[in-house]
């Protein structure tokens, strides 16, 4: 059994039959998946309606279970399912009314016209190219959180948790990975507006052993490795223009199944360091053109520097269709207040999702 699989390290068996009652829940109920609305499709389990959306409040966010045994135990039944490609960095933006809920922060919204409260997510897919599988996530804290005692006292903050920058929960995030998987790493894929330091982020991924493709912006400064090269940085927009030596159009039908023409331009860099210092590692400049003038060119980082350009982009997983798709099994519906809730809220999500998309043969 599916919920056995994943809760069945629980020691009490009111806290796995709650966990199988949120799993039901999340899956069966119309609309959106609040206790009240969970409760009602299930059964009574020996009271009112009203009681088991008490219970189903309490387990997410008082009961003391470990939401990384959950993804450990997630990530080995994925894998026997399907191959993964890559590993699939995403972030979600979770609106929240008022302040109280852990985390939340003034974020720009994802059209970039207004700012909201809302809690910041960054989640680890394992991805086959045409599926993302959510198999970890981390809650973005500012330091508001994080500094303020009485904050961290009311919201159940560990005290090994503190604030990091996005970058460095990625690199978490592929490391536990790394350490749990039960088949070789697959390259890290980080489509990110807003990682941060894209120098730290390769060093970091780097450190691990581990292969990556992350997206950059095009004022990026690197260094060309060229014949005639000045050591002067430029910005990576100078390097990846349309037409010139290093483009290439990729037509055809890519290995999964994709029809695609579109130009490729790529070239060997390195990152530009503090006072325009060299980077130690040697990395490859991906630019993907998207056929419009007024767009600028994807561009992307890697350090697979042998691969071809069609084999990389191919790596690319949707991750964003995942993230949205996931609103309809409750993402956006956590109630409680507490950090170890919403990770437990999360957890009992990408479970869910991940038993829709893989066990019961949903139409993708």
């Amino acid at each position: 059994m599916f919920t056995e699989e994943l809760f069945g390290h629980l020691p009490r068996r009111d806290q796995r039959r709650w966990a199988h009652a949120c799993l039901e829940g999340l899956l069966t109920a119309p609309g959106r998946k609040s206790v009240h609305g969970m409760a009602a499709v299930l059964p009574a389990h020996g009271g009112s309606c009203a009681a088991t959306a008490q219970s189903l409040h309490r387990f997410i966010n008082c009961s003391p279970w470990r939401w990384d045994l959950v993804y450990e135990r997630l990530i080995r039944w994925t894998e026997r399912r399907v191959t993964p490609r890559a590993w699939t960095v995403g972030t979600v933006l979770l609106p929240k009314r008022g302040l109280c809920s852990v985390g939340v922060h003034r974020y720009p919204d994802p059209a970039g016209r207004r700012s909201v409260n809302a809690q910041l997510g960054l989640g680890m897919f394992l991805s086959t190219g045409t599926l993302g599988i959510p198999v970890d996530w981390r809650l973005h804290l500012h330091e508001r959180w994080c500094d303020d005692h009485a904050l961290r006292r009311r919201a159940r903050i560990p005290e090994t948790v503190r604030h990091r920058p996005p970058w460095a929960h990625i690199v978490e995030l592929a490391g536990a990975l790394a350490a749990r998987t039960g088949l070789a790493p697959a390259p890290v894929v980080v489509e990110l507006p807003q990682h941060g330091d894209t120098g730290l982020l390769a060093a970091g991924l780097s450190r691990q052993g581990l292969d990556f493709m992350i997206a950059v912006p095009a004022s990026l400064a690197v260094l060309p490795l060229h014949p005639g090269n000045t050591a002067t940085p430029l910005p990576a927009s100078r390097l990846v223009t349309p037409g010139g030596s290093g483009t290439r159009t990729i037509t055809g039908v890519s290995a999964l199944g994709r029809a695609r023409s579109v130009q490729v331009l790529s070239g060997p860099v390195r990152l530009a360091g503090a006072g325009g210092r060299s980077g130690r590692h040697g990395y490859r400049l991906i630019a993907e053109a998207r056929g419009d003038a007024a767009r600028p060119p994807r561009v992307w980082l890697t350090n697979l520097v042998h691969r071809g350009p069609a084999e990389l982009l191919d790596l690319v997983g949707p991750s964003a269709s995942t993230v949205r798709r996931l609103g309809e099994f409750g993402m956006l519906d956590f109630e409680g207040r507490s950090y170890p809730g919403w990770h437990h809220h999360m957890a009992l999500v990408s479970a869910a999702y991940a038993y829709h998309r893989l066990d019961r043969g949903a139409p993708g």
